[in-house]
């Protein structure tokens, strides 16, 4: 039984790490979200001969 239990507190450590990094990386931001999408320059208009 101490087996089963030693193992259980190490995938909770494991599992523990796992979402931390998760929520410190939506948090944070990493990388950053970009809003370059939203500004996009007109294009030129294209000129007939």
């Amino acid at each position: 039984m101490k087996k089963n239990s030693k193992i259980k507190k190490a995938a909770l450590k494991v599992v523990e790490r796992i979402v931390r990094n998760e929520v410190e990386k939506d948090v944070c931001g990493d990388p950053p979200i970009c809003s370059g999408i939203f500004h996009q320059p007109k294009r030129p208009k294209r000129k007939e001969n």
